[in-house]
């Protein structure tokens, strides 16, 4: 989101543990195993299925797939092990995916399902990694066939409406989600159909072009088609630029939704004060605007800023860093006085940045430009005292759930530098 100025202003991320089955199924496991092995080596092979079993609720889980793996070998039945290897590879999957390492995660998913094709935790985990990774409809088609597994599972189908809906197939995300509501998906399913609802009776009257890695839906108009090809452009050449900058170019295609005001509004629900929003589709209310001009190239570099923080760091960032970056890639082309920051610094009243971590909707509007001018003085002094290379190492600690203020004493120690002591040379370098 960005603040006006003129005329600019998890899917589901829980990861669970699933162990409760292998404490309830270890016994049973054990007297199978003792039916099918040999006496001479009976108290051997229970011994390393229980120790097996203890690495999965250590979740040390590498070890206790090697070490399963190594049994298959040495048993008469190595299927008698599928249950416990499906169980390791399920929560290897989730712990990799939590760490954003996607690929692996998703090799690991992919080898659980070798061993327990039915367990749709595995396939919901396959598609969780690509849904993360912007590649929507591959996570609804892996959700599709969970469905096959599990036809009234109303979480699957809750997750494969939030697939379809960040794809822009709003008809059959509508169609996913009354099911998940109808087998009892709960209040965040009938929140979701709402607002899909309320965005699709706009959409349909909207125009599309592509080009490159956006998608622009727009009412079409004498000057509207015009602009809407120079937007599409400048989008593309904020991908180059600001993925230069942060070494990072997805591979996805943003939805771009050029709106009037009074539906940017309807749809968004966003305060007056907002420019633009990103909540997964960049959301622009440029009604009456007939040519680009440099507070919307501006504001076209700062939502995408938002796009790229968005799969950096698995929205695991604080809002005052968020806000930022984002101002300082809109500021490379528009950069208005910094007014309000510098008459709070020099009254003592700048804002608190555990506030500012969270939502700027929570300060008064009287609050909200010191709050994009306070975070975007600190985030560039951050990239002009120690360069986007520490900028990038610090995206990419959040990204794997560390603490933000963790983070950057961790990043900027090699400086000699914490939080604190950042904030102490920051608001030092405003008296020059």
């Amino acid at each position: 989101m960005q603040l006006v100025s003129g005329v600019k202003k998890k899917a589901d991320g829980s990861v669970n543990n699933f162990l409760c089955y292998c404490r309830l199924c270890s016994a049973l496991l054990l007297l199978f195993v003792a039916l099918v092995t040999p006496a001479t080596s009976m108290a051997s092979t229970n011994s390393e299925i229980q120790k097996a079993i203890n690495l999965l609720n250590q979740k040390e889980y590498v070890q206790a797939i090697d070490l399963l793996h190594d049994l298959e070998a040495r048993v008469l039945n190595p299927d008698q092990l599928s249950y416990l290897l499906a169980v390791a590879y399920l929560n290897r999957g989730y712990q990799l995916l939590s760490s954003r390492d996607f690929s692996a995660a998703r090799e690991a998913f992919l080898d659980g399902r070798q061993y327990n094709e039915g367990d749709i935790r595995l396939w919901r985990g396959e598609a969780m990694t690509w849904f993360k990774q912007g590649q929507y409809a591959v996570a609804a088609s892996l959700l599709d066939q969970a469905l096959g597994i599990a036809p009234q599972n109303a979480d699957l189908y809750h997750f494969l409406g939030k697939a379809y809906y960040a794809d822009g197939r709003m008809a059959e995300a509508l169609d996913a989600l009354t099911r998940s509501n109808e087998l009892g998906g709960g209040a965040d399913v009938a929140k979701l159909i709402d607002k899909v609802k309320r965005e699709w009776l706009l959409e349909q009257e909207m125009a599309q072009e592509v080009r490159g890695h956006f998608q622009l839906s727009f009412v079409d108009g004498e000057h509207t088609a015009d602009l809407s090809t120079t937007i599409l452009e400048t989008l593309e050449d904020a991908y180059t630029e600001l993925g230069s900058d942060l070494n990072y170019y997805p591979d996805v295609r943003v939805p771009v939704l050029l709106y009037t005001r009074r539906d940017f509004s309807a749809v968004t629900r966003s305060p007056d004060w907002a420019g633009a929003v990103y909540d997964g589709k960049i959301r622009l209310p440029v009604g009456g605007m007939q040519q680009m001009n440099d507070q919307l190239v501006a504001l076209l570099y700062h939502e995408y800023s938002h796009v790229l923080l968005h799969f950096m760091t698995n929205r695991q960032i604080p809002v005052w860093l968020n806000e930022g970056l984002s101002e300082l890639a809109g500021r490379q082309t528009y950069s208005p006085p910094l007014v309000h920051l510098q008459k709070a610094f020099e009254a003592n009243t700048l804002l608190n940045w555990d506030d500012l971590a969270g939502p700027f909707t929570m300060f008064a509007r009287s609050k909200v430009p010191l709050a994009y001018e306070q975070s975007y003085s600190l985030v560039r002094f951050m990239v002009d005292r120690f360069g986007w290379h520490e900028m990038v190492k610090l995206l990419k600690l959040l990204g794997e759930r560390q603490g933000w203020k963790t983070a950057i004493s961790t990043v900027y120690q090699d400086y000699g530098l914490n939080w604190p002591t950042i904030l102490i040379e920051w608001q030092a370098s405003l008296n020059q």
